[in-house]
């Protein structure tokens, strides 16, 4: 096998590597979008719990308060994170694409490589032919 079929091959596994690295960064994305639709939904059902015809209702509305506060510091916390996910994401894409078009190369250099070598055996066996009817 060619040097250029081995590289074939070696970027052909990191390729898979990358698809993997992606899909990874595309589930903790996803994670961190669901957390946050978590954070939207606790902060809607604490609005709805404030309802005036509650008996009870002054006496919670501090803890009400500051759970709205923490998720909203979570929430900053969780858009960076979805940020910088996201950034990963994009530089995962980027090296996997870039990794795609060294591979297509290569690979139509081994092809190439391949084809002149089946030419060369071609001609070298028609001149063996030849030379032996002489």
């Amino acid at each position: 096998m060619s040097e250029t079929a081995d590289r074939v091959k070696r970027l052909n596994r990191i390729l898979k590597v990358q698809a993997q690295k992606r899909l990874l960064e595309e589930w903790r994305l996803g994670q961190l979008r669901e957390q946050r639709l978590n954070l939207e939904k606790s902060d809607a059902d604490i609005l709805a719990s404030l309802g005036v015809d509650n008996a009870l209702h002054g006496l919670f509305v501090g803890a009400k308060v500051s759970n709205l506060r923490r998720n909203e510091a979570e929430r900053v916390k969780l858009n960076e994170a979805e940020t910088q996910a996201e950034e990963r994401l994009r530089q995962v894409r980027r090296v996997e694409k870039s990794l795609e078009k060294v591979r297509t190369r290569t690979g139509r250099l081994a092809d190439a490589e391949a084809e002149a070598k089946q030419r060369d055996a071609s001609i070298d066996a028609f001149l063996a032919r030849t030379t032996s009817f002489e």
